[in-house]
């Protein structure tokens, strides 16, 4: 394939993943503010704003250096490109920021359990932020810290289930393996995603192909997210009921 064929899959990859996290941003704005405005609610309204829009100003960009080398047009290519990558890692940080407030909340605010996934995010922002540095670095620590963030949720909500489930009714431990299973896609979904195009960066003559992976990236980044504000705004969320497992456990030992 020659990379005038690989400039048009790029283009082609980004606008169909737009418009997934576009039907997906709709709906998901759609319940958020058809439920009850607490600060909850507002919280994660605002934050599927903030990585909407950075989301479409990547597009945006990527859209019109995608038409440019196809059309050879003279724009200011490298303040563009400069201008994309730090978007880009911005919006990984407000993502990465928003999984670990989630893992966060499920372990009852036990901060010390977010220590090593802050200090991850923190460092990947470095290398993202700042051109001068390697982006490797950046993609590899994005893995591992939603890699470890995912493990961390999943794990938490295992446990408590495994806990209570003798107490538990059906329909909840229906709700405890459903939110197992969105975290775990969600997080497996963006994971996937990072590991392929590494491993594209570490295959000789393989580099041309990270274009399609990097705009798939642009748009899962905050698909990925977003999936998980959907189903805690369609109720799928057990903060509230992890924090009531130990007093169930409790009470279930006297029947």
């Amino acid at each position: 394939m020659t990379p005038f064929w690989f400039d048009i899959s790029d283009l082609w990859i980004g606008t169909f993943f737009y418009g997934i996290y576009l039907v997906l941003f709709c709906i998901c704005i759609y319940i958020l503010l058809r439920r009850p405005h607490n600060l909850g609610n507002i919280v994660l309204l605002i934050t599927a704003v903030v990585l909407f829009t950075l989301s479409t100003v990547q597009a945006v960009i990527n859209l019109i250096l995608g038409s440019a080398e196809i059309d050879n047009l003279n724009i200011a290519f490298d303040q563009l490109e400069a201008a994309g990558n730090i978007i880009y890692g911005v919006n990984n940080v407000v993502a990465d920021g928003l999984v670990i407030y989630r893992c966060y909340s499920i372990w009852e605010k036990n901060i010390y359990v977010v220590i090593l996934p802050i200090i991850s995010l923190l460092v990947t922002s470095v290398f993202g932020v700042d051109l001068r540095l390697p982006s490797s670095p950046f993609f590899a620590l994005s893995f591992a810290t939603n890699v470890l963030v995912t493990a961390l949720t999943a794990g938490r909500i295992w446990w408590l289930y495994r806990k209570a489930r003798v107490y538990l009714k059906t329909d909840v431990q229906r709700r405890y393996l459903s939110a197992i299973a969105i975290i775990v896609e969600s997080g497996v979904l963006y994971s996937a995603t990072v590991l392929a195009y590494l491993i594209l960066g570490a295959i000789p003559g393989a580099e041309i192909a990270q274009g399609p992976i990097f705009q798939m990236l642009t748009q899962v980044m905050g698909i990925a997210p977003t999936l998980i504000i959907v189903r805690v705004g369609l109720g799928v969320n057990v903060q509230t009921s992890s924090r009531n497992t130990s007093t169930d456990v409790e009470k279930g030992r006297h029947f």
